[in-house]
């Protein structure tokens, strides 16, 4: 990971994450360029002035943030539309990785069109980091959704590659098969337990392959299998090891399904425990 991108509104929320490229550029030794989108409707007097201002503000912060060492950050402001923009800009430098700031909730919009990054993550096949949380420290403990796909894979692959010293977490939440058919008190519980002791064996089998599969890319993992909805899962995991991050695989999509992520996804990029890494898998 050479080149990095962070969109910045210029807000609190966006100063985080700025704070949090600067140092992930830094550890990566890679380029980055930090963008900011001026509303295209403006008048021209009125966007001028605001490019100014815009340049200045960012140059004084990453003044302070890189502590000299900037010949490695660029700044670019243009006039546009958010993600469209920094989707077209993360492709004319290459990113390998765009990352955003908190989005400001606008409940009606969001419900429609999704917020920034949701629509970044739509349309664009680059990883996105939403950054929640002040910068504290280099990214140490992570988790992993993971479901054993392809997609999964990828996730963790470029999660080991992004943070290489971490510790990880691979969670994998499942559902005991036809459970609620059962009938009686205890019936119920005994052939439920039964059905559990059974499909918690086929879960370890199954994570070991996955874990074998990623040809020893991870070491010293932690393996979380919980019986449960992704979202109760996750959410349970995140209160009980406070990671730094969480990581999840998105599926390449196209047509009428390329316009959902799914509500786990949402929860995480709407109301985020942490810092959130989704990575595109086609």
């Amino acid at each position: 990971m050479k080149k990095f991108l962070m969109a910045t509104d210029l807000s609190a929320r966006s100063d985080r994450a700025l704070e949090r490229a600067v140092m992930l550029a830094q550890d990566h030794e890679a380029y980055l360029t930090i963008a900011h989108v001026i509303d295209e409707d403006l008048p021209s007097a009125l966007s001028d002035a605001q490019e100014d201002a815009a340049k200045h503000a960012i140059d004084e912060y990453v003044d302070k943030l890189a502590a000299g060492k900037r010949d490695r950050i660029s700044i670019k402001v243009v006039c546009g539309r958010a993600h469209a923009d920094i989707l077209d800009m993360s492709e004319k430098v290459e990113a390998d990785l765009v990352i955003l700031g908190m989005h400001r909730e606008d409940a009606f919009k969001d419900r429609f069109r999704g917020t920034t990054a949701e629509r970044i993550i739509r349309a664009g096949g680059v990883p996105v980091l939403l950054v929640k949380d002040r910068v504290i420290r280099p990214y140490q403990q992570v988790i992993v959704g993971v479901d054993f796909s392809a997609f999964s894979r990828r996730a963790v692959e470029f999660a080991v590659q992004f943070v290489p010293s971490g510790k990880f977490h691979l969670v994998h939440a499942y559902g005991v098969p036809f459970e609620g058919f059962l009938y009686g008190h205890d019936t119920k519980r005994q052939v439920a337990k039964l059905q559990e002791v059974e499909f918690e064996k086929m879960i370890n089998e199954e994570m070991a392959t996955f874990l074998a599969s990623l040809d020893g890319k991870v070491a010293g993992v932690e393996r979380v299998m919980k019986q449960g909805t992704v979202r109760e899962v996750i959410f349970e995991q995140a209160r009980r090891l406070k990671p730094d991050l969480v990581v999840m695989g998105t599926h390449g999509r196209t047509g009428i399904a390329h316009a959902f992520l799914g509500s786990v996804a949402e929860d995480l990029l709407r109301a985020p425990p942490c810092d959130v890494l989704a990575v595109k898998s086609f």
